[in-house]
């Protein structure tokens, strides 16, 4: 059955956040509300497929892994009436979905509940579309490595969905992170933790006392002016496709005027010397003060120096950071480490303080109850935000 939609995928957990995010993009750039989505799990939104929201989620929108055209659905439970259905739709489809020529991939997602293996699934796919492009002139070939146009095959109870992945590449892989140290957090996760603590880049300052790499406070700095996701020099897939045929990809930041400030403290030496690489790569050098040691030895005074060099007119602000939680440090030391964090937390009086664990005797050891607690995965680590009010 062919579909129409436009497919947003990001973390479990997220839909709310990425529609938050979607809506206040599409406000600005677009000035227009957005439609309701589908249900369709806690990490998915799924619209009615318009050309200019799927530009702007893949020019702007932080939050998600994924951006998807939907083509076509099946509930076909055997390989032999999936290509059947699935040629019969290719052959009446109008839409221009290919070039004469383009080279396809096809990857599978969340279909082990299908009657045969992944591989198979993708083999009758990728001939079904084959041949049926085929009947209407397009001749399209096999190219797994550097595809023209990269299909995706997803279940859902048992619902099977061919899409085109828009980007071409996961959304999480913006280009300013060349070393990512040790337990590097994902950048949409940063950009949701952002989302999940409320950061107001107009009224508040960021501190992220243990930043590693310093992809928080990097996509701090991304998100306060909605700056494009992608240098010139990566173009996205979708750009070379012909339902966006003529689009102008030029983009400028949204918010040109904010003016953050943020603050990223690190302890090791090493690590801070590749923060500060990857923060000038990523061009937000001038919104970032970087910080070289414990945070225990930060005070107000000292951060609120360093703010107001950057926005003068910023009186409070966020803690964010994403606590180690047990691979590199004894049991005795996380406890104590957590602790410290809600006694450096005390400092701040009227901030907010807003963590990702993946440990569960954080909330023990931090020893104050949270306004705020969500279950969150980041990476395969299943864990926890966490809110609070200082």
């Amino acid at each position: 059955m062919r579909v129409h939609t436009l497919r947003l995928v990001g973390s479990s957990g997220t839909n709310k956040v990425m529609g938050g995010e979607l809506g206040r993009l599409s406000k600005r750039h677009l000035s227009k509300f957005l439609p309701k989505p589908e249900k369709a799990g806690t990490g998915t939104l799924v619209f009615p497929f318009d050309a200019d929201l799927a530009q702007l989620a893949l020019t702007y929108h932080r939050t998600s892994t994924r951006v998807l055209w939907d083509l076509f659905n099946s509930n076909a439970a055997r390989l032999e009436p999936l290509y059947d259905e699935l040629l019969a739709d290719v052959k009446a489809d109008d839409r221009a979905l290919f070039r004469d020529g383009d080279g396809i991939s096809v990857r599978a997602r969340n279909v082990a509940a299908f009657a045969a293996g992944e591989r198979q699934v993708v083999g009758v796919v990728k001939n079904a579309i084959i041949d049926g492009m085929a009947t209407r002139g397009v001749n399209l070939r096999v190219d797994p490595d550097l595809p023209n146009v990269e299909l995706v095959v997803r279940m859902r109870d048992d619902t099977l969905t061919v899409s085109i992945d828009l980007a071409g590449r996961s959304m999480s892989k913006r280009g300013y992170r060349q070393d990512a140290g040790e337990a590097p957090m994902r950048e949409h996760m940063a950009a949701v933790l952002l989302m999940l603590a409320r950061y107001n880049p107009k009224a508040d300052i960021l501190l992220d006392p243990m930043c590693g790499s310093g992809t928080i406070p990097i996509e701090a700095a991304l998100m306060a002016r909605a700056t494009p996701l992608w240098p010139d020099n990566h173009p996205v897939a979708a750009q070379s496709m012909l339902e966006f045929e003529g689009r102008d990809w030029s983009a400028e930041p949204l918010f040109a005027d904010a003016q953050p400030a943020i603050i990223a403290n690190e302890i090791e030496v090493d690590v801070v010397n590749k923060m500060r690489m990857n923060v000038e790569r990523a061009g937000v050098d001038a919104d970032i003060a970087i910080v070289q040691g414990d945070f225990r030895e930060l005070d107000l005074e000292r951060v609120m120096s360093l703010a107001r060099r950057r926005n003068p007119d910023l009186t409070t602000g966020v803690i964010l950071c994403n606590p180690p939680f047990g691979e590199r440090l004894r049991p005795d030391d996380l406890e104590n480490l957590y602790h410290d964090l809600q006694y450096f937390g005390r400092g701040f009086p009227g901030w907010r303080a807003a963590f990702i664990v993946a440990n569960p005797d954080f909330e023990t050891a931090y020893g104050v109850r949270p306004r705020i607690k969500k279950p969150l995965t980041t990476g395969q680590l299943r864990g926890y935000f966490y809110l609070y009010d200082l």
